[in-house]
């Protein structure tokens, strides 16, 4: 709820002993104002406080030199009533000035800071559940007026109720503009005075804090960061513990901020003493105790320590929610878990479906998740360093699971790890259950009671709810239509009327494309198919003909008399042919998809294949215009074709033979060794992994024919090694046992013999060195029928 009073009280005193001031409401600021000594350095030369007092509480915030010869109080009344004051300074003229003020009851909007609630949950002070949804925009204070003020108009239109933004500007890639405000005073870009503030920096920036604060908005206000060119970084201690200090008594009395003492701490390399100094004392000097999190690049601070209130993450592993919520028994914020977006850098182009699900996870497992948001702009106008407006598809779906929630009783519920983490739950037991799904696995739940439970379906992506039925009491289990869906269970109250139980046939439910597939159900009356495709039938039974490989989810609503529905759900899988490959590349005919050459020259020969040479110019062969959706989510595939090094030198973890990961996830990842051994990697850096064929398999100036074939259905020797020659075919090399799923969702690109851009800034000389021809790649999203068999992989062998 937002609210558009004006919640800040000003009082001018010059000299006047016991003035009363005008009312100022619960957990707004009341803001005393004196004049003072402007000569020397009154930053430094003065020192300014007060003691507000109201029955047996008292809290005594510092004051600030506010520039001219003005220094100012503020105080966040926590409690309506009468409340007196009276200053403190080493200055007779604003030395024991006494005065009163009346707090009122906090209008609406108005719940109080966020504190820690019940250990790991955040809450506001008047007891509100804040379900916190963050997002990023570090330097959206410092673009100037305009851009400001339609990073505003956007947040007045998304779901986030946290915004992480730097006091400091910042320096990086996509963000090299100039503020127009300095904090302090001097001259950019490196002379500065670190002992006078520049109040003109500090009046704008408090001011878009404060329009934060009115739309309900925290401000995860970051003090330090690493990404700087005026020598911000670089202050020395003593200076920063100044700054901490004024930091502290301007902005503590706003009662959205939260303080994050760093964005990447651990890349400034100050002593870990430090830290923990500066976070101890804002600790001791904030009267009102504002939340207080640091946040991480590779190496984690100690979230155990008792000044941290919380953890704030730069992490995607949400397998391990469970694990840092019980070693650090506090709120755990994945602050920063990659952002949506297009950039090159893989920290920079995660999907919209990816952010949707990592939402989905960690907030079902008793966490809380923030957005960001990096798509390339031509004036480089990115969300994530400057704001301005949102251009993904997340915000919506991340609103849709926000609305979810928070109609939920969410602070009663708790994770439930039974069936993690293949499915994420919440859970008030006896009452109400989220679960999420991030496969197609069964899951089972014991539901207590004597009364049944509402069962709704949630499609995550379409952001549908659908009145499945019913379920339980007792054991109750769920097989989901897809992957990344949800169900929603609710106790029916007292004779509540029961919801129509809505029942589904298919003659099959999985086939080659295109597949025609008959429907049925035994309801007689008004009833609605939903194909999945765009198609539709009103009828009892209906045939419908599926064209195109996927996996399609078929809705059946039913309406009784009364107009109450149910549904229900069920999957139907089109294959694509096994016999059609989803990669041809280097024969002499043609390449499909489409290639690209680059980094230097790649011959290629008569035969179709390509040479890429020895060394530098270190080249790639990107293959097709984007990510090779056929591949994404294949639960089985082969990779075959040819290969003639001519040497063996290989960068760090081996060379490339193709690429498709996103970053160091989600895809595909096929290297060889000095030794002469490949390996496999699924969805993961292929390092730590030892899923390897023998040993001398690849040779320098020979052709060797490979295969290797991937069936995630099964749980051992599911990695079969073929290999063979010009003379010889292809035979049985090597059978490990190494599962690690589908191909992932949100893949980079398809790259031949080195790194695809999410990974070249790490190096090219990754790249295979010599020749390959006739590759082929097969894969099945259904099945293990991806995994060709051998007499099929000599008949590739022989293919020409």
């Amino acid at each position: 709820m937002r609210s558009p009073r004006l919640l800040v009280v000003t009082m001018v005193l010059l000299g006047v002993v016991g003035a009363e001031a005008a009312d100022v409401e619960q957990w707004g600021i009341f803001e005393l104002a004196l004049k003072g000594p402007a000569d020397g350095n009154p930053f430094v030369d003065v020192q300014f406080s007060a003691e507000f007092r109201q029955g047996g509480e008292a809290f005594e915030p510092s004051g600030f030199y506010d520039g001219e010869g003005v220094y100012k109080i503020r105080f966040m009344p926590n409690a309506a009533g009468e409340w007196t004051y009276v200053t403190k300074s080493n200055q007779a003229e604003l030395d024991g000035k006494e005065g009163r003020f009346i707090c009122t009851q906090a209008g609406p909007g108005n719940h109080g800071p966020v504190r820690v609630h019940n250990t790991y949950k955040l809450a506001y002070a008047d007891g509100t559940p804040h379900f916190s949804v963050g997002t990023t925009c570090y330097a959206w204070a410092h673009q100037g007026e305009k851009m400001e003020i339609q990073t505003l108009d956007t947040l007045k239109k998304a779901p986030f109720n946290k915004m992480r933004m730097c006091v400091f500007p910042k320096a990086y890639t996509y963000n090299n503009n100039e503020p127009d405000y300095y904090a302090y005073e001097g001259k950019p870009k490196r002379d500065w005075n670190f002992k006078r503030f520049n109040p003109a920096f500090w009046h704008h920036f408090e001011k878009r804090v404060g329009q934060l604060r009115d739309m309900g908005i925290e401000g995860d206000i970051i003090i330090f960061h690493p990404y700087d060119r005026w020598g911000f970084k670089d202050m020395g201690r003593e200076n920063n513990l100044f700054y901490l200090r004024y930091l502290v008594a301007r902005l503590a009395a706003y009662r959205n901020v939260w303080w994050s003492f760093a964005n990447e701490y651990d890349l400034l390399n100050w002593p870990m003493e430090h830290w923990d100094e500066y976070m101890k004392l804002v600790q001791q000097i904030d009267p009102y105790n504002h939340l207080r999190g640091i946040h991480n690049c590779r190496g984690w601070y100690d979230h155990s320590k008792p000044w941290v209130t919380h953890c704030s993450l730069q992490t995607s592993n949400f397998i391990d929610a469970k694990q840092y919520r019980d070693k650090y028994k506090k709120p755990v914020v994945y602050d920063e878990c990659k952002y949506e977006g297009d950039i090159p850098q893989g920290w920079g182009n995660i999907s919209a479906e990816q952010m949707t699900r990592n939402f989905w996870m960690g907030s079902l497992a008793g966490c809380y998740v923030g957005h960001g948001e990096t798509y390339r702009h031509p004036q480089d106008l990115l969300w994530w360093a400057k704001g301005g407006v949102l251009r993904g598809k997340s915000p919506a779906r991340i609103q849709f699971i926000k609305d979810i929630i928070e109609a939920l009783p969410y602070q009663q519920m708790q994770p439930d790890f039974t069936n993690y983490p293949d499915v994420y739950a919440l859970a008030k037991k006896g009452e109400c259950y989220l679960m999420y799904f991030t496969g197609t696995r069964q899951a089972t739940i014991d539901l207590p009671g004597e009364r049944a439970y509402k069962l709704d379906g949630i499609d995550t992506w379409e952001m549908k709810v659908l009145p499945i039925g019913s379920a339980g009491p007792g054991k109750f289990g769920f097989t989901p239509p897809k992957e990344d869906f949800a169900i929603r269970l609710t106790r029916y109250a007292p004779g509540e009327k029961i919801r129509p139980q809505a029942e589904a046939k298919a003659d099959r439910l999985e086939g080659i494309a295109p597949l025609t597939v008959e429907f049925s159900t035994p309801w007689r009356w008004k009833c609605h198919w939903d194909f999945g495709d765009g198609g539709s039938s009103a009828s009892q039974t209906a045939v419908h003909t599926f064209t195109e490989p996927q996996i399609y989810t078929i809705t059946l609503t039913i309406t009784d008399n009364d107009g109450d529905t149910g549904c229900t759900t069920l999957a139907v899988s089109a294959d694509r042919n096994s016999n059609e490959p989803v990669v041809r590349f280097g024969f002499a005919d043609s390449d499909y998809p489409k290639v690209s050459l680059h980094g230097g020259k790649v011959v290629r020969s008569s035969d179709g294949g390509y040479d890429l040479g020895s060394g530098e110019p270190f080249k790639w062969i990107k293959v097709g215009d984007g990510p090779l959706k056929e591949l994404e989510g294949a639960r089985s595939f082969t990779v075959c074709g040819w290969l003639k090094a001519s040497g063996m030198k290989v960068g760090s973890g081996g060379n490339r033979i193709l690429f498709t990961l996103q970053h160091n996830h989600s895809g595909i990842d096929i290297v060889h060794h000095a030794d002469g051994a490949m390996r496999l990697a699924v969805n993961e850096w292929p390092d730590s992994i030892r899923n390897d064929s023998s040993k001398g398999k690849v040779q320098v100036g020979k052709w060797v024919f490979f295969a290797v074939t991937y069936d995630a259905s099964k749980q051992g020797d599911n990695v079969r090694w073929y290999f063979g020659d010009e003379t010889k075919a292809a035979e049985l090399d090597r059978t490990n046992s190494y599962n690690n799923g589908p191909v992932g969702k949100g893949s980079g690109n398809l790259v031949i013999g080195n790194f695809n851009e999410t990974l070249q800034g790490a190096g090219l000389d990754r790249q295979f060195r010599g020749q390959m021809r006739r590759l082929q790649i097969y894969a099945s999203r259904l099945s293990g029928r991806g995994a060709l068999p051998l007499d099929k992989i000599r008949e590739l062998q022989e293919m020409k």
